[in-house]
């Protein structure tokens, strides 16, 4: 074994252990194992249990099983020894049909989380599934379900949600979710949830220093010295820890997944996950950290964090089916041993050549694609792992001193690289009386996928056969900005809200709006998540261009917890009173959302709504090129996306459940509103087209009847 002793190969190896694959057959009720001399009271099962990533005769099932301490006579079992435990699966919730029973085994190595790939079931099918350590087992069953069968023609119906932080709100979302799941009629039950990305957030004590925190992740086991309110560090900084081990990261899942919302969300609907940045780092490109300046290698954390995310999340990646003969990507989780070394230098993909950085990106490879029935194929991206350095830099930050956002020429001009000015890329970058050294003059064109994840992509979509391709897009690409350049004498040019998405990397998304439409591929809706927003709008080919094109749809939900745009929005308007008027308006004692409207509609607009006082005054002054593509805003909401594809439409729903910072109970977040669109189907070259918004409950500001 070239590299490693017999000894290191075991160690190794025995951090992928709890992975099991088992066949489904059909058994008698009578369990074949005895149980009748188990007592209970030695285990539990503290995390739940999941499902994920379901196929047509398979889906994968997930636990994590623990030692109680001081449970009944004998001897305590040890957190430091393997626990054995099997699994039943059955056709009935009474588990008098069953189909799987078998042994399974917890190791330490793998923090006694489970993950059985069970096959051999029947298409389109709900089953039900249990654990069992000992004479233990969950309080409550799982319930899943498989796919259709390749070519079934039905409506599809799912869930698409993201950003759970676990200490700035509540997860009565997901308590709304399976309320109204339960409520609804068996045909409007939805078949799987797809989670965009934020399961955990890194960063303990990331909550606004004037709002109380929801609850505490408590201690990391090996975290970062806490850092002291010492007022050099913004407040989501402040007083908390980062992860630095394995230990860390795991602790962060484990404390998560005991929320009951979110246990009986996993228990009742299989989910598809991507990932976004907080699994690992904030803002988070390849192995790299961005917590200070701008940030430094972080090879460590990034296999800590995959290891973390391949035990607690029910993911089928080295089994991952192709589509429609395009080859799936994905890979378990490997271990190796990895140290945070220089990058070394790019290549033309901005891939860092550093060998503990490509160990670090190769440990897990989880884009991949799934199909449903002939309606539906799902592409699922990772908009991280592969990206490169982003263009706002600590240098560029300090070129733009004074934009109050990030300038769109200046991202574009970096984002283009040596591609810039066909070619001829200036010397010098100049904002105001500034200038500097154009630092990518020699770099190539910016990515967000990579190379090859981009051609995997470009060839999933081309081949796919399906009525509606869904891209699992963990970050938007709806253009959003403020239109600065529309005030006249101020100066100032035109921004993105944040360039952490799709809008700091503007080339490639161009790219691939132009691939889909010049392959006249339709039918092509992104679903999206990480703004904390409810949105959506239609993706332009050239958001720029005199005569715009569209390629796609993208809906984007709001956070199950975490804080929201609009609360970022206002607290950074409390400094300037000009720019204030364009994020809220007073109106008899209330603060409407004027954000929505200036982002919608563009900055005059939205300041005029305010000093008029009338939302029909500051319509006339409306800037259909402010954000080019977006449609419908509302910034101040948490929630989730239902989607029910049909082979005429698409219904999308977006559920706002308002407020996060109470508990609501087993009764669920109520929805404060409830936001539908239409999507017609469109033949591939055409332009899609958009239908609503229609309300039910309260509409969100500036599209209330009545507003000011």
């Amino acid at each position: 074994m070239s590299g490693f002793d017999r000894r290191e190969f075991l160690k190794l190896f025995a951090a992928t252990a709890g992975c099991f694959a088992i066949s489904a057959s059909p058994l008698p009720f009578a369990s074949r194992l005895n149980r009748a001399h188990a007592e209970p009271g030695r285990y539990h099962f503290p995390q739940g249990l999941a499902s994920g990533d379901p196929q047509p005769n398979a889906v994968m099932l997930w636990t994590r099983v623990e030692p109680l301490a001081g449970g009944t006579d004998g001897p305590t079992p040890s957190a430091r020894d393997s626990i054995d435990l099997f699994v039943q699966v059955s056709e009935d919730e009474a588990f008098s049909r069953l189909v799987v029973e078998r042994a399974l085994r917890a190791s330490p190595e793998a923090d006694h989380t489970v993950r059985v790939l069970v096959d051999g079931l029947r298409p389109d099918t709900i089953y039900f599934y249990r654990f069992f350590a000992g004479g233990d087992t969950l309080p409550f069953i799982g319930r899943t379900r498989t796919a259709p069968p390749r070519d079934a023609r039905r409506p599809v119906r799912f869930a698409f949600l993201c950003c759970q932080n676990y200490e700035q709100g509540y997860y009565g979302a997901y308590r709304r979710l399976v309320n109204d799941d339960i409520a609804a009629r068996p045909e409007d039950r939805i078949e799987f949830v797809l989670h965009l990305g934020d399961f955990i957030y890194e960063h303990t004590g990331d909550v606004p220093e004037d709002e109380t925190p929801a609850r505490l992740v408590g201690p990391l086991p090996d975290g970062s010295t806490p850092w002291e309110p010492d007022g050099t560090h913004p407040w989501w900084q402040r007083g908390g820890q980062i992860p630095l081990t394995l230990a860390d990261y795991r602790h962060l899942y484990k404390t998560y997944l005991t929320d009951p919302d979110l246990q009986a969300a996993r228990a009742r609907f299989p989910f598809i996950h991507t990932w976004d940045d907080h699994e690992f780092t904030n803002d988070a490109w390849q192995a790299h950290d961005t917590y200070f300046g701008d940030g430094a290698p972080a090879q460590t954390r990034k296999l800590a964090a995959n290891q973390a995310w391949f035990e607690f999340v029910p993911a089928l990646l080295s089994d991952a089916p192709d589509l429609g003969g395009i080859k799936s990507e994905a890979a378990d989780f490997r271990p190796t041993r990895i140290s945070d070394t220089p990058f070394g230098e790019p290549d033309e993909n901005h891939l860092f050549q550093g060998a503990d950085n490509l160990k670090a990106l190769r440990s897990m490879t989880i884009y991949r694609a799934f199909s449903w029935g002939s309606m539906l194929d799902l592409v699922i991206t990772d908009l991280r792992s592969y990206r490169s350095p982003p263009v706002m830099t600590e240098e560029i930050k300090a070129l733009t001193k004074g934009a109050p956002v990030p300038p769109v020429r200046i991202v574009k001009l970096l984002d283009q690289g040596r591609t810039a000015a066909n070619g001829a890329p200036p010397e010098k970058l100049a904002y105001g009386d500034r200038e500097i050294a154009n630092p990518r003059r020699n770099a190539p064109h910016g990515t967000h996928m990579g190379g090859p994840q981009k051609a995997w992509f470009k060839a999933a979509m081309k081949a796919s056969k399906a009525r509606w391709r869904i891209w699992a897009n963990s970050v938007p690409a709806l253009a959003m900005r403020l239109d600065f350049s529309s005030l006249p004498f101020a100066g100032l040019e035109d921004g993105y809200v944040g360039t952490d998405g799709w809008q700091g990397y503007p080339g490639e998304l161009r790219e691939l709006m132009d691939f889909l439409k010049s392959e006249k591929i339709g039918n092509v809706v992104s679903c999206s998540g990480d703004y904390h927003a409810h949105i959506a709008g239609r993706l332009p080919v050239d958001p720029d261009a005199e005569a715009r094109s569209y390629a796609a749809i993208e809906f984007v939900t709001a956070g199950i917890s975490s804080g929201a745009m609009f609360g970022g929005a206002e607290r950074s308007s409390r400094q300037s009173a000009f720019f204030r008027r364009a994020v809220i308006i007073e109106e008899n004692g209330k603060t409407l959302e004027n954000f929505n409207n200036t982002v919608v509609n563009g900055l005059r607009t939205g300041l005029i709504a305010n000093y008029t006082n009338s939302v029909k005054i500051g319509a006339m002054f409306r800037n259909e090129r402010a954000s080019p593509g977006l449609s419908f805003l509302d910034s101040n909401a948490h929630g989730f996306g239902i989607a029910s594809l049909m082979a005429e439409e698409m219904r999308v729903e977006l559920v706002n459940v308002g407020d996060v910072s109470r508990d609501p109970g087993l009764e669920g977040a109520p929805a404060l509103r409830r936001i539908r669109f239409r999507v017609p189907g469109w033949q591939g070259g055409e332009d899609p087209t958009l239908q609503g918004p229609e309300f039910e409950g309260e509409p969100s500001f500036p599209y209330r009847p009545e507003s000011v």
